[in-house]
This record gives C-alpha cells, structure tokens and sequence, in this order.
C-alpha cells in the first residue's frame, strides 16, 4: 500500500484517534446533550400539559361563573318578583283598609246626621208648640174662656206630638 501512497501506521494511527475521539465524544459530549434535549422535551411535554389542565379549569371556573351569575340573577328577579307582589299585597289591604274607614267615618256621619235632624225636629216641634200656644192665647184670649184655650192649646200639642 505504500505504492498508493498510505502509510499503514499512519492509518491505524488515525483510526485509534478517531475511535477514541468518537469513544470521548459519545461518553462526554453527545451523552449529556442527549440526556439535557430528553429532559427539554419533557419538559415541553409537562407544560403542554399543564397549560390544558389550565385551560381546562378555565373553562370550568368560567362555566361556573356563569351558572353562579344565573342562579343570582335568577334569585334577584324570584326576590323582586316576591317583593312587588308583597307590595301589591299591601296596597290592596291598604286600599281595603281606607274603604273600611271611609265606610265607617260615613256610617258615623250618618247617624250624626239622623241625631241632629232628630234635635232639629224636636226643636221645631217645641218652638211650634211654643208659638201655636202663644197664638191660641193672644188670638183668641178675647174669644174663648180660659178652659177652652187650655182645651184648644192641649189639642194643639197632641196633634203636633202624633206628628
């Protein structure tokens, strides 16, 4: 081989350095950059997975803020509803309440009404007896004896009483 122009030592030489450059590689170099692009990737994988757990209880806790917005709104319009009809509620017994009062203020101002028009026809009846006494006495004092005025006067009232 010499005739080609290769020195045999040359070429061992060469391939002893070179295996052992691959050997000093792959034990030194290749091993750990293999072993640090392994645990990239899991890494990698590990936030890959984190980020959809995330997500994930994203999605829940935004459904449930949903469901919870509901379920208030829901209660607030129940509660709003329960107060007007409370408030409808009282002012109906208000409303009956103020019919009762006003029923009652006329009934008592109706029997106020019937007593006085009672005393007014019981002071008309005096005062008409009064002046029907009086008129017997002076109109006819010249005409009739006191008997009879008294007897006339008498008439007089017991017709105005049966009245």
């Amino acid at each position: 081989m010499e005739n080609l122009g290769i020195d045999i030592k040359l070429l061992v030489a060469q391939l002893i350095n070179f295996g052992l450059f691959f050997f000093i590689y792959k034990k030194f170099i290749a091993g750990p950059f293999v072993a640090v692009m392994q645990g990239e990737k899991k890494k990698d994988a590990e936030r890959k997975k984190m980020l959809e757990e995330v997500a994930k209880q994203k999605e829940t806790l935004l459904l449930a803020e949903k469901t919870a917005k509901d379920e208030i709104h829901k209660k607030t319009e129940e509660s709003l509803k329960a107060v007007g009809h409370a408030a409808e509620l009282e002012k109906a017994s208000l409303i009956k309440k103020a019919h009762e009062e006003s029923a009652e203020i006329v009934k008592k101002a109706s029997k106020q009404i019937e007593e006085e028009r009672h005393q007014m026809e019981k002071q008309y009846k005096e005062t008409l007896a009064k002046v029907s006494v009086m008129t017997v006495e002076h109109a006819l004092k010249d005409f009739l004896t006191e008997d009879m005025q008294k007897q006339v006067s008498a008439k007089v009232l017991s017709n105005l009483e049966k009245k």
